[in-house]
């Protein structure tokens, strides 16, 4: 097993002075830069159905972690793999390391260690990058006034879960999203220069930047109608469902940022000129309350983010 990870996948690259096959991994790090570590895990029946293709899962397992690395701001670098199954079986393995090892390959991460046991199905990545010193972000800097943004689309991965889970394989934009996210890795690089606070939204919109504004001590004005929600999904489920779905869903690993109004303008001039990723302004920083708005009317949510306990 891991000597077909080692053949399939990127484990070497100039910076690595050791990598898989001993005890440990060693790696030479600029001075000048900041190490970032992130880590995460998924399992079957929690993060994804059973049955679902192996590139799908190893696709997934290194899109959560880039996500993570992404909200920090920093470039990911060097990965650490643990494997967890049942049972070894070459054309799983395959299928996974060819969906983690394209994803790893886009971003120029390096696969350097790790470990392989015989038990239930788990997978588990830890990520290091790097980060300009005193550049990298973190939840808890959002100021009062500050603009609310977020990436891409709200809901479309939990809108492909629930068509999974029904049987159904269409509209196959959602279960695209859904089993293969995009780690909003530039992006994220980028925001280091702008972004006062980030989070990237795994649990839910709604839950997510709560985390955000609570690390802050400060809350929040969102207007739903301005939230990114596909047309198509709003055509299938309805516009309320779709809403729901949008704030509470998961798996979306977009990111969630504030902006201060004193560099809007160039934010949004250079993010234009730079990206196609669908960029939304929908919300404000505030000092205390959390409103949610519907066409300038308060608007009242349900309370049914993803929680592990």
């Amino acid at each position: 097993m891991i000597t077909l990870i080692r053949d399939m996948a990127p484990t070497v690259s100039n910076d690595v002075k050791l990598s898989i096959g001993d005890d440990g991994s060693v790696v030479e790090v600029d001075q000048k830069m900041e190490l970032v570590t992130v880590l995460d895990a998924i399992t079957v029946g929690t993060h994804y159905p059973p049955g679902t293709a192996s590139d799908s899962i190893g696709h997934k397992i290194f899109a959560v972690n880039l996500s993570d690395m992404a909200a920090m701001g920093a470039q990911p670098k060097w990965a650490h793999l643990s494997l967890s199954l049942p049972k070894a079986e070459k054309s799983w393995l395959e299928g996974f390391v060819s969906g983690a090892s394209a994803l790893a390959s886009k971003h120029g991460l390096t696969i350097i260690g790790g470990d392989t046991i015989k038990g239930p199905e788990m997978i588990s990545l830890s990520i290091q990058g790097l980060v300009k010193k005193d550049r990298y972000v973190t939840r808890a800097n959002a100021n009062d006034g500050d603009f609310i943004y977020v990436t891409g689309h709200l809901g479309s991965a939990a809108f492909g879960l629930h068509l999974l889970k029904s049987g159904k394989n269409k509209p196959e934009q959602f279960i695209q999203d859904f089993n293969f996210p995009k780690p909003r890795v530039n992006e994220g690089i980028f925001l280091s220069d702008f972004a006062s606070s980030m989070i990237d939204v795994s649990d839910g919109f709604k839950s997510d930047l709560l985390k955000m504004t609570k690390a802050s001590n400060l809350g929040f004005r969102v207007n739903i109608d301005e939230l990114p929600i596909r047309r198509e999904m709003i055509d299938c489920i309805g516009l309320d469902e779709s809403i729901s779905m949008a704030l509470s869903g998961g798996d979306d690993y977009e990111l969630c940022f504030t902006i201060s109004e004193r560099t809007m303008d160039k934010f949004e001039k250079e993010w234009q000129e730079r990206f196609e990723t669908k960029l939304s302004k929908v919300g404000r920083i505030i000092k205390s309350s959390n409103e949610y708005k519907y066409n300038d009317q308060d608007y009242m949510v349900k309370t049914n983010n993803f929680e592990h306990f």
